[in-house]
């Protein structure tokens, strides 16, 4: 799908504000979601520049689409994605497009429709104990407890045998924050050897790292001495062949494992943060939500069977994505020499793209900073461009937990609200912190009964 190597008319342009050494890499990591927004002034492919080197980046939603439908072209790599493969090695968000159809086809049974309704009750019976958990009045980290709650699912999804999986549980939450954070330092300062000092943060994403192939490596031995049929993740890889009826390499098995650590954490965890903090802002919505989850829920809370009948929940939730996408920055790498946008691009250099400035381009999206979660009614979602929302990647890479997260923050955020009300703390700023995740950041929150809702059963 070349989509706009046939039309003559798109820009290339330079990316501003370059300076000596650095390029343009100061401008797009201290103030990315401002400058990358910006960039559509320049061009719709503009050229960066990444210290000494010259990388594109795609702007406009027709050059987006023309990167996410050629994988062959412009594969997995760039900036983002060779950092990501330092914990991640080649599970099925990072390896090449010449392995990708072997390692999906391993992973796409733990994401069938049975499966992906098993982790949203997961996830309902997570969310029930949480709202019991809180208290009138008492003050949360929004985010921490998103991220708690997110953790425990994923984790118990991994590794569902109650024998042995809540000590894995509990190391999973414990190292996963830590080797997160590493991650994004290693993003933002891409020189080997400043990460090899031994400093206290290095030392404990290290040590943090360890225990989580510690934990991965401990479960699967367990798990092949005891033969049992379980429901969970890690059985579906242990049991998977490919073509030539081989299964699994140890090292494949830990690296899909820690490829859905990455994507069930922080996303649905971010989502959620970022849909109860844009509710509590908006009272005409709040009240929509409130009257829904109350009609459909009637004092208990959500389970999986709920989701059909939680159509505005579920906007709240696809318009929180669309303005605050987790993944607001990806990186690929030209295999050939090529075209992007008409304009010639070398073998090697790095194609870069921002869900989130292509999510507030006014082009695409009417009133593009507003929270309007109507706009994915089915009648307005006709009047935009196809794949215009790009919050899980696209084209043959597309993130196979796209329905399961949406369905996961859906059922959390119903519960949430049919219970308790959060509001923002007085004299709180909020700071969206775009590291590894775009997140909320630290967003302190009141938590307030709901007046006339129901309570939690």
């Amino acid at each position: 799908m070349a989509v706009t190597s046939e039309n003559p008319h798109y820009r290339l342009g330079e990316a501003p504000g370059r300076m000596p050494l650095v390029g343009n890499a100061l401008k797009i990591f201290s103030d990315p979601l401002n400058y990358l927004p910006a960039l559509r002034e320049q061009g719709d492919v503009v050229r960066v520049k990444l210290g000494p080197d010259t990388a594109y980046m795609a702007v406009t939603h027709d050059v987006v689409q023309e990167v996410l439908h050629n994988p062959r072209i412009f594969d997995k790599g760039g900036e983002f994605i060779d950092k990501m493969r330092v914990i991640l090695g080649d599970g099925v968000g990072t390896c090449s497009v010449n392995t990708h159809k072997r390692q999906r086809a391993f992973i796409q049974p733990a994401f069938s429709k049975h499966k992906i309704t098993g982790y949203t009750e997961v996830m309902a019976t997570q969310a029930a104990r949480l709202v019991e958990y809180w208290r009138p009045g008492q003050e949360i980290d929004v985010l921490e407890e998103m991220s708690r709650l997110t953790t425990r699912v994923t984790a118990q999804a991994m590794f569902s045998d109650p024998d042995v999986s809540a000590a894995a549980i509990a190391e999973v939450q414990r190292s996963f924050p830590v080797v997160w954070k590493g991650v994004f330092r290693r993003m933002m300062v891409p020189l080997p050897v400043v990460h090899e000092i031994p400093t206290r943060a290095n030392r404990e994403y290290r040590q943090a790292l360890d225990r989580l192939e510690g934990v991965i490596s401990t479960m699967a031995e367990a798990y092949r001495r005891d033969e049992r049929e379980r429901d969970d993740i890690l059985s579906i890889l242990l049991a998977g062949r490919d073509e030539d009826g081989h299964p699994m390499t140890d090292t494949e098995i830990r690296d899909e494992l820690m490829t859905i650590l990455a994507a069930g954490v922080e996303t649905p965890a971010s989502g959620l943060a970022w849909a109860l903090y844009l509710t509590s802002r908006h009272p005409g919505v709040e009240a929509r939500l409130h009257e829904e989850v109350d009609a459909v829920l009637g004092g208990r809370t959500a389970t999986a069977e709920d989701h059909p009948q939680l159509p505005y929940t579920n906007r709240i939730v696809n318009e929180a994505l669309r303005m605050y996408p987790p993944v607001w920055f990806i990186t690929r790498r030209a295999t050939t020499d090529t075209t992007l946008g008409g304009h010639h691009v070398p073998a090697g250099s790095s194609i870069l793209f921002s869900p989130y400035a292509l999510h507030r381009d006014p082009a695409v999206f009417a009133d593009p900073d507003g929270f309007d979660p109507d706009r994915w009614l089915p009648e307005r979602l006709r009047e935009l461009p196809r794949n215009a929302v790009i919050s899980f990647s696209g084209g043959s890479r597309k993130c196979l937990g796209d329905v399961l997260a949406n369905h996961e923050m859906t059922i959390a955020l119903a519960t949430v609200s049919a219970r308790w009300r959060l509001r923002e703390k007085p004299g709180h700023v909020l700071k969206p912190v775009p590291k590894a995740e775009l997140t909320i950041g630290h967003m302190p929150m009141i938590v307030e009964p709901r007046d006339g809702g129901g309570t939690a059963a």
